[in-house]
């Protein structure tokens, strides 16, 4: 069962990674655009969770 929060959370997270820039954080974290977007698609279809 997905915690109450957890769409805000993943809102709030999202929007603070746009802020500066989403490409730079994610490169920080070693994660590549593609890797990102299957990450995305996987949160969509497992949770309805839109990032």
């Amino acid at each position: 069962m997905k915690p109450d929060k957890l769409d805000q959370f993943m809102y709030a997270l999202m929007k603070e990674a746009r802020r500066d820039s989403l490409m730079e954080l994610l490169e920080s974290w070693e994660i590549s655009e593609s890797e990102y977007e299957e990450i995305e698609e996987w949160f969509w279809k497992e949770h309805k969770v839109n990032l």
